[in-house]
């Protein structure tokens, strides 16, 4: 579980880093908006929940609320990407990287408990 939080973590810094380019966004198909600003303070934003998952997976057992809340927040995620993806007009694109944050996100709901031997509860609650 401690290398997937990690590798989460660094996908979470590359994703973001790749989608504050206009460019690559316009490239994948997703209209860009009428400022950038939107578009880099989400990246901005998930940069530095990826930087939190790294330092996160060094001790999991004292930062796993903060894991399990960015478990909840990716399932948010998968409901926005994959709502505007399919009925907003934002594309497949955003659509598939809404189905990899809910799939990051219930291993992370699923899995951090068992691999901490706790409850789901225990950890929402920082007990």
């Amino acid at each position: 579980m401690r290398k997937f939080v990690f590798w989460t973590g660094i996908y979470d810094i590359v994703m973001a880093s790749t989608i504050s380019c206009p460019w690559v966004v316009k490239m994948l198909g997703v209209p860009l908006p009428e400022s950038y600003f939107w578009l880099w303070f989400a990246a901005a934003l998930v940069i530095y929940l990826g930087v939190v998952l790294v330092i996160s997976s060094r001790n999991m057992k004292a930062r796993a609320p903060v894991i399990y809340w960015e478990g909840i927040l990716r399932l948010i995620g998968f409901l926005l990407m994959a709502g505007f993806g399919i009925f907003g007009g934002l594309g497949p694109a955003v659509t598939l990287l809404g189905v990899v944050d809910f799939i990051i996100g219930l291993v992370y709901l699923v899995g951090l408990p068992k691999a901490l031997n706790t409850t789901p509860m225990n950890i929402l609650l920082d007990r």
